[in-house]
């Protein structure tokens, strides 16, 4: 018989050591006006500009996409359409040695009279003592997300039968319960509900909770639920500190 339950042993792993802190207000509205010069430059058709305000790596990555002239112009085109009427912080922090930050922010835009809303995941990294904008994501919007609603926790008797799954999800929440440990991530446009063993469990099988924190990025392997492939019964996480 397959079993289902958790190997606790090697439940729970960090790869590598926690790198990121929260980013100081000034930090944090420096790397805003860098982004807000680009999509300037952006708005301004000003491609070569807006090229200048990125890393070497996005810079390289950017211009081996244009083998034409109108690729250019269809860049600056599709990247007119996504600069953002107004944007809010969700999150900042910055690695130890200061040069390589992260802001994730929640950039709203009227279109046709509809406000559209994304997350924008935007990567900074220092070059020549200058921040430059490096790797950009998009992520749904509030609205477009699926959320996991049915957060209650089932024996691992429920999850029998379940498919396999392996995914991975930057963590939204995570909340240490009497008989368990609930951790909602984010993959794609979903949101699962992650199931682990409780607090004390863990930590009597040498396993540090604490590593399990909003914003980091988790890679889980378990069994999805018979009737409800949002919630997971996990048996190996691997925790990715924030970079």
């Amino acid at each position: 018989m397959r079993r289902y339950l958790p190997t606790l042993a090697a439940l729970l792993s960090l790869t590598v050591p926690a790198a990121a802190r929260p980013l100081d207000g000034a930090q944090q509205d420096q790397l805003l006006a860098v982004f807000a010069h680009y999509n300037r430059a952006i708005a301004a058709g000003n491609l070569d500009q807006a090229l200048a305000l990125r890393t070497a790596a996005a810079q390289t990555a950017l211009t081996q996409q244009f083998k034409v002239p109108n690729d250019r112009t269809t860049f600056l085109n599709e990247a007119r359409e996504m600069v953002p009427d107004r944007v809010e912080v969700m999150h900042a922090s910055v690695n130890d040695a200061g040069d390589k930050a992260l802001l994730v922010l929640l950039a709203s835009k009227t279109i046709s009279g509809r406000l559209a809303q994304e997350e924008f995941d935007l990567s900074f990294m220092q070059e020549g003592g200058v921040w430059k904008l490096g790797a950009t994501e998009e992520a749904p919007g509030p609205d477009d997300i699926k959320h996991c609603r049915d957060q209650s926790y089932q024996p691992p008797s429920a999850y029998q039968g379940g498919n396999p799954v392996t995914f991975s999800g930057r963590i939204e929440r995570a909340e240490s319960l009497p008989d368990h440990t609930l951790v909602l991530l984010m993959t794609g446009e979903t949101e699962v509900c992650a199931f682990l063993p409780n607090s004390t469990v863990l930590q009597q099988h040498g396993l540090n909770p604490a590593i399990i924190q909003p914003w980091r990025i988790a890679e889980i392997s378990g069994v999805a639920e018979r009737s409800n492939p949002q919630k997971v019964m996990v048996n190996n996480i691997t925790v990715h500190a924030e970079e």
